[in-house]
């Protein structure tokens, strides 16, 4: 532990406090994909608010992009669900991201690191679990951490998003003759001391946001130290929410694809003509000249000879435009998400919480619940549908639900869970919404089409 853990102090010291973001036109510039870019699906793990239920947990996802899967938010039971899913390989689980740090959403966290230790073998010791949440995570870890004398083969990192303007609101004490302190109080005095290092853990990033002040700033987030495709392919980022504490979402956004090569055009016939046949046999030893065309869709000129000169081809003479690359959004508690709408904005799925529903048939006033769920920090279905619609999201998935509305598929509870789902439809303005239960799959594809298949509940 204590060499290994110097060696790689020495190496990173200089990133120890903050990063130096990429520029900002990195955002905005096509990067070259593989041919087939990687499948992606989501799962829910829990989809219950504040305590679990007989038939929902608290707040767990899993996204999968090719063979790495990235945990956001873990609520105590996570590594129960993840066993019962049977899907997740626990050894490929490299990021943990947490959108906030309520016991609903990353009280599971200690526990999901010692089932990550039990899957990793002697030989995975390079093995590095990236984490990232608010500040305040990394005193929260190490403390479950040392205090339990866990100790793992993997080592692992924790960055935190900082900033000076948290997106707080405090929700009114209930009449008590004994007041208790707010959650925004309680959460901060961790944050006046830190705990020492763990022994397996690498200097962590203090992340400032990305050239903005005020509300409104985003964070750029780092690649995942040991690499990886998620990093080579996607671009992550982080936004504020508005909570009772600090509370982020998070946006996985796929690098453009690259166009393919026009083969119906002139090219084939260039490159396949007797003079280019010879000079590309005597020249560089290739027998089939159309050998070419892969190295035009890798991104790579190639030479021709015409006319009895060489000529260069470049693969933008003869490729088709680029395509937007998908967008995944996973928001944590929220009762006003306006903050992070320019990176969800044309997201092909967002995850939103929807915890509090007024039910007319109850007696219940859609303006009370509403009062309600924004005292408290959290969203309504309207609420939902409408930052949805404001972000042309494609598909809006509903989650976070109080425990009132059961996940099981009963009648009774289907029914509820439709008159959720129809509220927000009304709001978003089509219907591509998605009441979320536990172990639910979602496939996200390339070219995404909504006609209410490809959900599938407790299917890997």
């Amino acid at each position: 532990w204590a060499s290994r853990n110097t060696q790689h102090t020495r190496q990173q010291k200089q990133s120890a406090l903050t990063m130096e973001h990429r520029e900002n036109e990195e955002q905005n510039k096509p990067h070259p994909l593989p041919i087939k870019p990687l499948d992606a699906r989501f799962m829910f793990l829990g989809t219950a608010s504040m305590s679990p239920s007989s038939t929902r947990n608290v707040s767990g996802n899993a996204l999968q992009i090719g063979k790495e899967w990235t945990i956001i938010d873990c609520g105590e039971g996570t590594q129960h669900q993840i066993l019962k899913a049977k899907c997740i390989s626990p050894a490929k689980i490299n990021r943990i991201f947490i959108t906030h740090l309520h016991g609903d959403h990353c009280f599971g966290l200690p526990g999901l690191l010692c089932m990550i230790n039990n899957a990793v073998t002697d030989t995975e010791e390079d093995k590095i679990v990236h984490l990232i949440g608010p500040k305040g995570l990394r005193n929260m870890t190490r403390a479950a951490l040392l205090s339990s004398g866990m100790a793992t083969l993997f080592r692992f990192r924790i960055d935190e998003l900082w900033s000076n303007n948290d997106n707080i609101i405090i929700p009114k004490q209930k009449n008590s003759s004994h007041k208790h302190p707010t959650s925004n109080k309680l959460h901060h005095y961790s944050q006046v001391f830190e705990i020492p290092q763990h022994p397996s853990e690498l200097p962590g990033l203090n992340i400032e946001p990305n050239g903005k002040d005020g509300a409104s700033a985003t964070w750029v987030l780092p690649p995942h130290p040991g690499g990886g495709n998620v990093s080579t392919d996607w671009t992550l980022y982080a936004g504020p929410l508005v909570h009772t504490i600090a509370s982020v979402g998070y946006v996985f956004q796929e690098h453009f694809h690259r166009g393919k090569i026009d083969t119906s055009s002139t090219l084939k016939a260039r490159i396949l003509s007797t003079e280019n046949r010879s000079y590309q046999k005597k020249e560089n030893g290739v027998k089939n000249p159309l050998q070419l065309l892969g190295e035009l869709q890798q991104g790579r000129s190639i030479q021709i000879q015409e006319c009895s000169k060489i000529v260069e081809i470049k693969p933008e003479d003869y490729m088709t435009p680029p395509t937007p690359g998908r967008k995944i959004a996973v928001l944590g508690d929220t009762c006003d998400s306006r903050a992070i709408s320019s990176l969800v904005a044309n997201a092909n799925l967002l995850v939103h919480e929807s915890t509090n529903y007024a039910n007319i048939e109850e007696g219940e006033e859609p303006e009370t619940v509403l009062q309600m769920a924004v005292l408290r920090g959290h969203s309504t279905p309207a609420m939902s549908g409408t930052f949805a619609k404001c972000c042309a999201v494609k598909l809006l998935l509903l989650t976070h639900f109080s425990a009132r509305y059961k996940g099981d598929e009963s009648k009774e509870s289907l029914a509820v869970m439709d008159q959720i789902v129809k509220e927000a439809q009304d709001h978003l303005g089509h219907e591509h919404v998605i009441a979320a239960r536990d172990f639910m799959e979602v496939p996200i594809p390339i070219k995404q089409h909504h006609k209410g298949g490809g959900i599938a509940a407790g299917a890997c």
